[in-house]
Formats: C-alpha cells, sequence, structure tokens
C-alpha cells in the first residue's frame, strides 16, 4: 500500500504541467504552454510578472503574434475573445480594439481606469460622444450624448447638453437641465 501511494504522489508530481514555460533568450516572451480555447488571444510578456509599460503580445491558440504592444502602452485583460481594453500609447487613451488591434472606440474612464459593464453594457466615446456597446464590443447606442449615467434597472439617465466641473474633492460631475432616460436599445423613456 506504502508502494503504491509513492507511485501515485511521483506520478501526481510529474503529471503538473506549468502554465508558463520561462524563457532562454531575453527578447523571447514567456510561453503558454496550455492553450485550449479555440478563438481566445492570450497576452504574452517579456517579463515573468506583467505590469504597465512591458512588452508583450497577444497570440492566437498557434501561436502566432496577432496583436503586439507596439501601439499599447497596457491591457487590461489577459485574454481577448471579442474586444479588449487597452491604454494606448503616446495619448494614454482608453481604446477597445478588435482582435486585429484596431481601435472601436475610446472608453469611458472611471476611478483612474475603464468604465465597467454594467447589465452588459459599457460607456464608450468616439468623437466626443457617450454611446454604449455590449461585451462583444459591438455598438448598441450610438455615441450621441454630450453624458450619461451607467444602465441600473434598465435605465440610464442621459443628455444632450451638460456642463463638466470638478467638485471640491477634485472628483468630476456633471449638470444639466435636460436629462432624460433611455432604454438599453437607446429609446426615450416618457
Amino acid at each position: 500500500m506504502k508502494k503504491l501511494i509513492n507511485v501515485f504522489l511521483i506520478l501526481s508530481i510529474f503529471s503538473c504541467s506549468k502554465r508558463f514555460k520561462p524563457s532562454t533568450n531575453e527578447n523571447e516572451y514567456f510561453e503558454l504552454t496550455e492553450l485550449n480555447t479555440k478563438d481566445t488571444l492570450f497576452r504574452i510578456s517579456k517579463s515573468e510578472f506583467y505590469e504597465m509599460g512591458d512588452d508583450f503580445a497577444f497570440i492566437n491558440r498557434k501561436g502566432d503574434t496577432i496583436i503586439s504592444s507596439e501601439k499599447i502602452y497596457y491591457s487590461f485583460q489577459d485574454t481577448i475573445i471579442t474586444f479588449g481594453i487597452v491604454l494606448e500609447k503616446g495619448t494614454y487613451n482608453l481604446i477597445g480594439i478588435n482582435r486585429k488591434g484596431e481601435t472601436l472606440f475610446e472608453v469611458c474612464k472611471y476611478d483612474n481606469g475603464p468604465d465597467e459593464f454594467h447589465e452588459g453594457l459599457l460607456r464608450i466615446k468616439k468623437n466626443g460622444k457617450i454611446g454604449f456597446a455590449n461585451k462583444k464590443g459591438e455598438i448598441i447606442i450610438k455615441p450621441q450624448f454630450e453624458c450619461a449615467s451607467n444602465f441600473k434597472n434598465g435605465i440610464a439617465s442621459v443628455t444632450f447638453d451638460c456642463y463638466l466641473y470638478y467638485d471640491m474633492e477634485n472628483h468630476l460631475r456633471s449638470e444639466s437641465e435636460s436629462w432624460f432616460k433611455i432604454d438599453k436599445k437607446g429609446k426615450r423613456i416618457e
């Protein structure tokens, strides 16, 4: 019985595989050894622990580099299925990119990072106007509003004109006398 337990322990130790294989050349990225999602892009980095400003790439299941960090300063996700949120080099804008690395839209900022999804929708910007995109990166409500709240119980408050200012605690605030409510399809609720 003791031999059987020892054999089991030895087999279980050797059957565990590492997720990352350390690079032997300083120009190589750390590699993923287990990729199991067919259409997911995986972020790999030249350093063991990915940090803001590090060189990285998004690779596909075959190991082909699909998106490099040439124009991207930081990625907020370690995988991209349909779109990702990144910090653009130079401008440091938060942008949504597709699986080819092309810019889809700007992402609204919240608390020193990208806004979060609320009820499946994310506030986005295009040409300075706010709209909403879904988790696939598809624009669901065309960017047309000057200011907009996140969705809560299927409703968001929006306006075509607003005044932005910083309060005493340096938080960005908005004011408007013409707020109205919309549903998740962008239709005005009376």
